[in-house]
């Protein structure tokens, strides 16, 4: 059983606030021409969708080193490159797992801004966690705990941007 303390509840706060960042960074600083520039895959959807732009790719990657950069500065890492490279791994990670599940989803014919439990809530996280991991990983515990609390955390942040008016949907 995992015993939960400050320190344990600090390191997921810690280890998650760079891939949140740069996942959410997209919808408030992104738009712009398509990442996918409009192809349509032989299947007949398009590739990633209108909702993935070259300006929140660069935008949310930019936001995991920020993030980072801050974390440096509030908690030493090894190094400033250590932690740079620490925020390009997490924030290209988030990026780049939310981009796949929305080729997944083109895939399986589930339209742009359309609803897919739990690769909605979990494709930014899974892929910084497979990005970073090779720099070294937190605790099991947190890395668990982490994935498990992010479909929630992640439905009410999409709800509070929803009310907002940052998103369309509340989803």
């Amino acid at each position: 059983m995992i015993e939960i303390t400050p320190l344990l509840i600090f390191n997921i706060i810690w280890f998650i606030l760079p891939p949140y960042i740069a996942n959410m960074a997209p919808a408030v600083w992104g738009g712009g021409p398509p990442l996918d520039g409009g192809r349509v895959l032989s299947d007949g959807r398009r590739l990633f969708g209108k909702g993935k732009t070259i300006k929140g790719t660069f935008v949310g990657i930019l936001a995991g080193i920020i993030i980072s950069l801050l974390q440096h500065i509030a908690l030493p890492f090894p190094s400033l490159g250590y932690a740079i490279l620490r925020g390009f791994l997490m924030g290209a990670g988030a990026i780049g797992g939310d981009i796949f599940g929305s080729f997944i989803k083109r895939r399986v014919n589930i339209e742009s801004g359309n609803a897919a439990p739990l690769l909605d809530q979990l494709d930014f996280m899974l892929g910084a966690i497979i990005l970073v991991a090779p720099l070294g990983l937190p605790s099991f515990e947190v890395v668990l705990i982490s994935i498990i609390i992010t479909p929630f955390v992640h439905f009410v942040s999409n709800v509070v941007w929803y009310l907002a008016g940052k998103k369309e949907v509340w989803w």
